[in-house]
């Protein structure tokens, strides 16, 4: 197996980095990760709302769009698109082109959210403590005008489970 060249002189870690990722042949993916993780200071809050990079494939970077209104109005604005993207990211390009394609399934009307990226876990719920001694007894007479003593048991059972 093929080792990468020796430093002979100190160098930054970032300067390390990059020179490991081009040896393995990895700088490229990891420049074209980048285009998703940043997709959003790249082409602006706007368009980042409604557009999400798909992939890059031969040398052609495929964009999915929200609304067939939209793909109609970047399809205008590709080659400032591009240019823009191209600047920002830097040489060597990553691709010479860009294609807009609209995006299938039911995304249509909710804002397209990048691969890769996650979505926030929800924050936790506070505890809920079930309900005791008068709280408990007020439910418990609440519930008593229900007739069906089966339904009676499962609205008192989960009243008193969540203390409402």
């Amino acid at each position: 197996m093929k080792r990468p060249p020796r430093a002979l002189a100190v160098t930054t870690a970032g300067d390390a980095v990059r020179a490991a990722l081009e040896f393995r042949g990895l700088a490229d993916d990891v420049r074209g990760e980048r285009v998703i993780a940043e997709w959003t200071e790249l082409v602006g809050p706007r368009i980042a709302q409604r557009t999400r990079p798909d992939r890059i494939a031969e040398r052609v970077l495929w964009i999915e769009v929200a609304t067939a209104a939209w793909l109609h109005e970047l399809n205008h604005l590709r080659p400032q698109l591009l240019r823009g993207l191209s600047e920002r990211l830097g040489e060597p390009a990553l691709f010479d082109d860009l294609r807009l394609r609209l995006a299938s399934g039911g995304r249509r009307d909710r804002a397209i959210v990048p691969r890769g990226r996650r979505a926030a876990p929800a924050p936790p719920r506070p505890a809920v403590r079930p309900a005791t001694g008068a709280a408990r007894e007020a439910i418990v007479r609440e519930v008593a005008a229900v007739d069906d003593e089966e339904l009676r048991e499962l609205i008192a059972r989960v009243r008193i489970t969540n203390d409402r």
